[in-house]
């Protein structure tokens, strides 16, 4: 299953929030949606789940546009908007099951005793990370095809954190032909390891998505005297350049020239999307 969109922008007044983006997401696949607060991720997302409306352009599923609650149904957002604050959290998973007939009630109770969740709590007196892991769970255990995490790790600890990895590779290996997770958060380093494609957004725009092992295939870091590092990456795109001392570190796209004055090593995600986004970074 296909989710495209196609030529969003959505205006707030005189402030554009996205500008023109296009993008496709398909089962069978993790992703990262990546960039700086107020670049406009949780914009788009809650216009993909219709929280908000776009100004312009369409939301697609296998080519249809989104327009009635059986395709609607097969997206899922966690993110900030509160859950009925009165209820407790067992009876909010039982709620759930009434909406979405596929929804994995035991799964929850199980993710909730994992977790240390108290199921008898009520959802206004959870803690910030455990308001966090039953948001989670809610959207792991749904049915939806598209589900989407909006900072999914809000106020975890460490081990949490863990957890929280751990459980969604593990539903993902036994859904995987059947959900995609697109995940927004701050912490790159931590996600790496789990997505395959990465989108990430400046200012309202998509400025680079795509498979991440060929986005860093192509990001080099480039170290050695100023002179002979400008000399190896004349022919590069420089995302970002910093010189303590009398070296220099470049971080670039494309063939760097052989020349034995520099150090040539690959970069993490996380230093190839600060360099990105960095003021005149793209």
């Amino acid at each position: 299953m296909k989710l495209e969109i196609k030529n969003v922008t959505k205006n707030f007044g005189t402030v554009r929030a996205l500008n023109n983006v296009s993008m496709e997401f398909e089962t069978s696949h993790i992703y990262a949606l990546l960039g700086r607060n107020g670049a406009g991720k949780s914009t788009l997302m809650n216009i993909i789940s219709q929280r908000i409306f776009q100004t312009s352009g369409e939301i697609l599923l296998d080519g249809q546009i989104i327009k009635s609650d059986e395709l609607l149904s097969n997206i899922y957002l966690m993110s900030e908007t509160s859950f009925n604050g009165n209820r407790k959290v067992k009876d909010l998973f039982k709620i759930a099951k009434i909406f979405d007939e596929e929804f994995d009630v035991e799964y929850a109770f199980t993710l909730a005793k994992d977790f240390k969740l108290d199921t008898n709590q009520k959802i206004a007196k959870l803690s910030t990370g455990y308001s966090t892991i039953f948001k989670v769970i809610m959207g792991i255990c749904s049915s939806c095809k598209f589900v989407m995490f909006d900072e999914p790790i809000l106020g975890l600890d460490a081990n949490h954190r863990n957890a929280f990895y751990k459980m969604l590779l593990s539903r993902f290996a036994e859904k995987q032909d059947e959900v995609c997770y697109i995940i927004s958060t701050h912490l790159i380093d931590e996600v790496s390891s789990l997505i395959e494609r990465a989108i990430i957004i400046k200012e309202g725009s998509v400025i680079v998505q795509g498979d991440v092992d060929e986005l860093l295939k192509n990001s080099l870091s480039v170290k050695g005297l100023k002179a002979d590092v400008e000399r190896a990456t004349e022919d590069c795109r420089i995302l970002g350049t910093d010189t303590v001392g009398s070296e220099t570190t470049s971080i670039v796209v494309g063939d760097v020239k052989p020349d034995d004055g520099v150090q040539v090593s690959s970069v993490d995600l996380q230093t190839l999307f600060i360099e990105l986004t960095n003021e005149g970074g793209f």
